[in-house]
C-alpha cells in the first residue's frame, strides 16, 4: 500500500467522520433540553465558517465531496441553531447575542443567493471566502475554551463530539503528509488539535474538580 492510497483512504474516513460529527453534540442538546454551557460563540464561528466554506466550494468548484460536507454542516448547524432557540435563550444577553449571529447568517445566506444568481466573480473573491472560512476553524474553539475555564465546567459539550473532531485532525494531517499538499494544509490540523487537547484536558480536570468538591 502506498502513500496515495492511504490519504486517499484518510481522506474518505475523513469525509464520512464530518457527514456525523455534530450528531452527538445535537443529540447532547436534545436529551438536555437546554444548551447552557455551550458557547454560542463557538457556534456563531462554525455556522459562519461553513457558510464561507459553502461559497468558497462552489464558487471554486470543488470536489463533490467537500461541497457535500459544507452542505450537511449547514444543515447540522440549522438544527442547533433551532435548539439554542428553543433550549438556549434563558437571559437577554443571550437573546441578544442570538439575534446579531441569526442577523448575520441570514445576511450571509441572501449575499450567497445572489452571487450564485446574479452576480459571478473571479477566483480571488473565493478565495477571500476560504480565508475567512480558516480563520473560523482555526478560532472556533477558543470561546468554549473560555466558557468552560469561566465556569469551571464541561457539561454543556459533547465528550464524543470532541473526540470526533480529534479523530478528523489526526486523519487530516495524514492525508497532508501522504497527499504532499502544501504545509498549511498540516499546519492546520496540527494547530486545531492542539486546541481540542486542551478542551479534552477541561473534561478530565473539571470532572475531577466536582469531584473534590463534592
Amino acid at each position: 500500500m502506498n502513500d496515495h492510497m492511504i490519504g486517499e483512504i484518510t481522506l474518505s474516513i475523513s469525509s464520512c467522520i464530518y457527514f456525523i460529527w455534530f450528531i452527538p453534540q445535537i443529540w447532547l442538546n436534545f436529551k438536555r433540553r437546554d444548551t447552557e454551557g455551550l458557547s454560542m460563540w463557538m457556534h456563531a464561528l462554525l455556522l459562519f465558517g461553513y457558510s464561507a466554506d459553502f461559497l468558497y466550494g462552489f464558487g471554486r468548484e470543488m470536489q463533490w465531496q467537500y461541497r457535500f460536507v459544507t452542505v450537511t454542516g449547514l444543515i447540522w448547524l440549522c438544527i442547533q441553531h433551532i435548539q439554542i432557540f428553543r433550549y438556549g435563550l434563558h437571559t437577554k444577553y443571550q437573546k441578544i447575542n442570538f439575534s446579531i449571529i441569526s442577523f448575520i447568517f441570514l445576511t450571509s445566506i441572501i449575499f450567497i443567493m445572489i452571487n450564485f444568481t446574479v452576480e459571478h466573480h473571479g477566483k480571488k473573491y473565493y478565495d477571500t471566502a476560504g480565508y475567512i472560512s480558516d480563520f473560523c476553524w482555526m478560532s472556533y474553539l477558543f470561546p468554549q475554551i473560555i466558557k468552560n475555564f469561566k465556569e469551571k465546567s464541561t457539561t454543556g459539550l459533547s465528550l464524543w463530539f470532541l473526540i470526533l473532531a480529534i479523530s478528523l485532525n489526526f486523519f487530516d494531517m495524514t492525508s497532508a503528509l501522504t497527499l504532499h499538499w502544501d504545509l498549511p494544509s498540516l499546519f492546520g490540523p496540527l494547530i486545531g488539535m492542539s486546541k481540542k487537547l486542551v478542551v479534552l484536558f477541561q473534561f478530565w480536570y473539571y470532572e475531577k474538580y466536582y469531584k473534590n468538591v463534592l
